[in-house]
């Protein structure tokens, strides 16, 4: 019974739990991110991606009527899709099949160009990794699980303008991070994620790093930071995340076991409100760049300059 010692029916409490799946990339010339999001009330996705050499962001947004499942359950095969003509995106993975991957195709206007891509990646892959994480809330009455992958990725990514004119740009290799998570939500959420992508050395590197104000008391025990090098995990200790210029000044992320030691460089930012009758959230979505060091679980010092990210701030309220 998470919500107290009265036994409550399910479909009450079941309200109270977020789902959402994000699949952040980086690949060729862009770096994005994808979600979908179920907050039973109403689902709404986000498709956002830069193109890195000149700064310049690609959002679209679309919002949906509720689903009794949208966000599937099984790690083993899956399909998530947004099946609106102007909106659409399908995450999916099959192991049996060996397959991941992630379609989208967005229509634009005046403003946006129409884009689609699709990346592909594979089970079999060498620097594929992924872990199950469930972190008990301060209560002890809640808790989020989430599952973590990060892999190596192939594909392609193209733009029209209203005028007609087509960029592709041509099929190549890159690194993806997906998060698939279920969250008990209290009236008031805060959180803090930031995600490096890049090959440092030769080396595939991927991490996620968060914090909110659903992390557990013993946050040394159980919290959902992570490492990837050429897929190989190493957890990672609770992290503190300051920016006291503002989400656009520099972000300091440290632990106190002298594993993380990073700053983040904020480049563009997202920013949206969406407010449906007793829900609010306001997110951001930061492009930048991570410099420092992260110290793996065998000794290992990963250090790097220019290596680009995905931050997000989030604040939600029911």
């Amino acid at each position: 019974m998470p919500f107290g010692v009265m036994p409550l029916p399910t479909f009450i409490t079941n309200i109270r739990i977020k789902s959402k799946i994000s699949f952040t990339f980086d690949i060729g010339d862009f770096i994005g991110n994808v979600e979908i999001n179920d907050i039973k009330m109403l689902a709404y996705t986000d498709v956002v991606f830069w193109e890195k050499s000149t700064g310049k962001r690609f959002s679209y947004r679309h919002i949906m009527r509720p689903r009794r499942r949208l966000i599937p359950h099984e790690l083993r095969a899956f399909i998530c899709t947004s099946h609106h003509r102007a909106r659409y995106i399908k995450i999916s993975w099959d192991r049996d099949k060996n397959r991941i991957s992630l379609l989208f195709s967005m229509k634009g206007d005046d403003a946006r160009p129409d884009s689609s891509a699709a990346f592909i990646s594979h089970f079999s892959e060498e620097g594929i990794g992924d872990v199950l994480h469930v972190v008990p809330f301060p209560s002890m009455r809640r808790c989020q699980a989430s599952y973590h992958m990060a892999l190596p990725i192939h594909g392609a990514l193209s733009l029209t303008t209203p005028a007609q004119e087509m960029k592709t740009m041509e099929d190549s290799d890159g690194l993806g991070f997906v998060d698939l998570r279920r969250t008990y939500l209290l009236l008031r959420s805060r959180g803090e994620f930031v995600t490096g992508l890049g090959v440092v050395k030769g080396k595939k590197v991927v991490f996620r790093i968060e914090t909110s104000s659903n992390d557990a008391v013993n946050a040394d025990k159980y919290n959902a930071n992570a490492l990837f090098v050429d897929g190989d995990m190493t957890p990672l200790p609770p992290i503190r995340i300051t920016h006291p210029r503002g989400l656009m000044g520099r972000w300091n992320i440290q632990d106190t076991d002298g594993m993380v030691d990073l700053v983040f460089t904020p480049i563009s930012n997202y920013a949206k409100t969406l407010s449906v009758f007793i829900f609010r959230t306001q997110y951001n979505i930061i492009y930048g760049t991570f410099e420092g060091a992260l110290l793996t679980k065998e000794g290992e010092k990963i250090t790097f300059k220019q290596l680009s990210g995905i931050a997000k701030h989030n604040l939600l309220r029911l």
